[in-house]
């Protein structure tokens, strides 16, 4: 019997019936090669149904998720043309009361479905969609064939249904995409679920264009014929029913014989469709034949005099809710305000109705007396990002919906931006602490006024003092610590991505993720909102967390169901509650022990209350900030002019006098506290020189510092100090500067001290203002500004500092 391997063996070979030689079966070439085909032909369709099943899936999942979404559209409300509510809370009682109205002012008259003809309802079904009564809202042949022609670069209105043509009135939604389509599809599906064909087409009627600013046929009725829609002949509504599909070609008032020729072929579709009897149609034909137009005979002047102007606030309000609804609704923000003037919506706005009038007021009282183009944008805002009042100009509102410098200007904000990102991202990742060393020295490559690179930035004090403490360098604002800081974290690329993903900057532009200068001094080549810096700020009054501005606490539909609500805000953290609380009591020092000498910042101290606060000016005194805390709300204030210019010695003074005032005004009534510090800190003495830790029991006076237990200095001597290795000295009564050492100025003025400046540095030149930084001009010693992308001397005049 034969083993197992030899019958393995012989299914492989041949014994020579002559020879005994045993030889290999050989395939033949075409055998393997059909083969080889077979397996390669296996692979690719296992490859092409794999990935098939993955875009199937991937596919279901997105229009599962587009079937999902709202429609947005509220036909019911549409119908009514409900005026929509603002609310504001009542400050006796807490409880919400009617505050404004919201209504549309547009050219539509809404008509009935009763009253609408059925001569003009045969006349849209006709020629825009013959299948409308069929179909679901979706003509699939049709579109079928616009997405080929799509997909071909030709014209797809043609596979629109009038429920899909409606969905595109309602949501603006004008993208030509496959996507689009799909979005449009499942909305009509929707929809046709949600109402009657009646009621879709009574809608379509009343929103669709039918040019010259005509919104639905009423309005089109009385503008061509002078009449009402309801006492429309059949030639009549043909001619309105053909403007739609085109209203610039086919206006009757501009091209006459254009809409003569579209308004047969409505009628010959309304007689092949046998929505008209031959009778119906040939009195049509013969009506068409000489069809006169009316026009606007009868437009009027507006007599309203109501001379009621909606606040800086309410405006932001409106802004706020057309951005989020469109987002929420998958809508064009255009799409989005109609809603607001038209749905019966209401607003429960976030607004302290008192703090508003009283910010308003103040705007327009500031000092011009030097300036008298000088505006102002400001913004306060509470910890969890409520907006609680805000103001846009420094000249009384003329108008709804005008410039507001408080948020659509993109500005430089100087030396006010350097709390907000290098100085607390080193602190955070431990590269920093609160009385670290840190270096006043120039770097190298940096780019001039005329783009040559040279040694900078230039701190406005004229020199450089080598090392000095962090509270000094924050303090006497050291734009070249600054920026040796931004290279110690990484980078501006680092700065970047903190600032675009923690910190809600939305205005910067990409080259800033390139530039030294941008998050490190504040030249940008893009720039921050008024607004943007009031929530960057907050995070030093709530353990470190960034807060969505908001405007409104919720906001419901005609029925009251809650369709945004910003109550329950997920905020990001920002930096962690240490940093945010060391960063507090930094800027606390910089308010405590600030001098006139180098910035402004004593102008915004309010008696009696712990505030915390930054300056910032720009090269030639272009821009002045001041951006500060109170344990109980953020105030950022801007000024300058809408055409960039230097602003007077008194009108650099006028942000910081703004914080006290209306931060001042928003403390009036409020209890004592603390800032909210974090129980992690340690609090510990350290010397002014070298910033070691003195002693932990009892500090006391005004070197306090505030350390993590993971990231403190050594333990040092007060008097460890050797005066040749050191290049500034703090006098401990008045923490005025004097340079000593290889790298500061000689002589009475230099260093820093009464008669030093203050910051200075420039911007991209790209930006709204020219430059920024922060520029106190010393009395016989300005200092040359600094530039990421360019920038220049901070005054060839030096100017002293601003006084009262």
């Amino acid at each position: 019997m034969r083993n197992k391997r030899e019958t393995d063996i012989s299914r492989y070979t041949d014994k020579s019936a002559d020879t005994g030689i045993i030889t290999e079966k050989s395939e033949s070439g075409v055998k393997r090669f059909f083969k080889g085909l077979g397996k390669f032909l296996l692979t690719a369709f296992t490859i092409c149904f794999v990935a098939l099943f993955i875009a199937g899936i991937s596919l279901s999942i997105y229009i599962f998720t587009l079937a999902s979404e709202p429609t947005g559209i509220d036909l019911k409300a549409k119908s009514l043309n409900q005026t929509s509510f603002i609310y504001i809370k009542d400050d006796e009682t807490g409880e919400f009361k009617e505050y404004q109205t919201l209504y549309s002012t547009e050219n539509r008259i809404w008509v009935d479905n009763q009253d609408i003809p059925q001569a003009m309802k045969d006349a849209v079904v006709a020629i825009e969609d013959k299948r409308f009564y069929e179909h679901n809202g979706v003509d699939w042949a049709r579109t079928l064939s616009a997405v080929v022609n799509l997909a071909t670069g030709e014209d797809t209105y043609g596979g629109s249904t009038i429920t899909q043509q409606l969905i595109k009135n309602i949501t603006d939604d004008n993208e030509v995409s496959i996507n689009r389509k799909l979005r449009e599809i499942c909305k009509a599906l929707k929809l046709e679920d949600e109402y009657t064909k009646d009621q879709i087409l009574e809608a379509y009627l009343n929103v669709v264009n039918f040019g010259n600013n005509c919104q639905g046929v009423e309005s089109a009725a009385q503008l061509y014929f002078d009449k009402s829609i309801k006492d429309c002949s059949i030639a009549e509504c043909a001619a309105i029913a053909g403007i739609t599909q085109n209203p610039s070609l086919w206006n009757p008032l501009v091209y006459p014989e254009n809409n003569k020729e579209r308004r047969e072929i409505v009628i010959n579709e309304m007689y092949d469709q046998g929505k008209i009897t031959k009778s119906e149609y040939e009195q049509a034909m013969k009506e068409s034949a000489d069809m006169t137009f009316v026009g606007f005979q009868n437009t009027k002047e507006d007599d309203d005099d109501d001379d009621y102007v909606q606040n800086w606030y309410i405006d932001q309000v409106f802004y706020d809710l057309k951005e989020d609804l469109a987002l929420y609704y998958n809508i064009s923000e255009e799409a989005a305000s109609e809603k607001l003037y038209t749905e019966g919506l209401k607003i429960y706005c976030a607004m302290d109705e008192e703090m508003q009038n009283y910010m308003e007021e103040a705007a327009q009282n500031i000092d011009k007396t030097y300036d008298s183009e000088l505006q102002i944008g400001s913004v306060l805002m509470g910890f969890d990002g409520r907006v609680i009042a805000t103001v846009g100009s420094s000249k009384k509102k003329t108008q709804a919906l005008e410039w507001d410098r408080a948020t659509h200007s993109s500005l430089q904000p100087g030396s006010s931006i350097k709390p907000v990102i290098v100085y607390p991202y080193a602190i955070d990742n431990k590269l920093l602490y609160y009385s670290s060393l840190v270096k006043d020295e120039p770097v190298e490559n940096w780019k001039d006024v005329n783009g040559q690179l040279v040694s900078g930035p230039n701190n406005a004090y004229g020199s450089y003092y080598g090392d000095m403490l962090l509270p000094d360098a924050i303090e006497i604002s050291s734009n070249a610590t600054a920026v040796q800081t931004m290279n110690l974290i990484g980078g501006p690329s680092v700065a970047y991505e903190q600032a675009v993903t923690k910190m809600g900057f939305k205005k910067l532009s990409e080259e800033d993720a390139g530039n030294t200068g941008a998050l490190s001094i504040g030249g940008m080549n893009g720039g921050v909102s008024v607004r943007e810096m009031a929530a960057a700020y907050n995070y030093m009054g709530n353990g470190g967390l960034y807060y969505e501005p908001y405007t409104y606490y919720y906001v419901t539909d005609s029925e009251d169901n809650i369709i945004i609500d910003n109550r329950e805000s997920v905020p990001k953290q920002a930096y962690s509650a240490e940093t945010a609380s060391i960063m507090n009591r930094l800027l606390s020092y910089n308010m405590t022990y600030t001098q006139l000498s180098h910035t402004g910042a004593s102008y915004a101290k309010i008696s009696g209350w712990d505030v915390i606060g930054k300056t910032g000016t720009t090269d030639y005194n272009k821009d002045s900030w001041f951006c500060g805390l109170s344990p109980y709300a953020t105030l950022a204030t801007w000024c300058g002019f809408d055409q960039p210019d230097s602003i007077s010695d008194a009108g650099r003074t006028v942000a910081p006098k703004f914080f006290a005032n209306v931060m001042g005004k928003y403390l009036e009534d409020k209890e004592q506290k603390e800032y909210n510090l974090s129980p992690n800190l340690v609090e510990a003495q350290y010397n002014p020189y070298t910033g070691l830790i003195v002693t932990t029991d009892n500090p006391s006076g005004k070197y306090i510092g505030y350390y993590t237990e993971d990231n403190m200095p050594a333990m040092g001597g007060y008097y460890d100090y050797n005066a040749d290795n050191s290049n500034y000295s703090s006098d401990t009564s008045g923490g005025e500067w004097s340079g000593s050492g290889e790298n500061s100025g000689s002589g009475e003025n230099s260093g820093g001290s009464e008669n030093s400046g203050g910051e200075s540095s420039g911007s991209g030149e790209n930006s709204g203002g020219e430059s920024s930084g922060e520029s106190s001009e010393p009395e016989g010693g300005g200092g040359e500004s600094s530039t990421p992308e360019g920038g220049g001397e901070g005054g060839n005049t030096p100017e002293p500092a601003p006084e009262e």
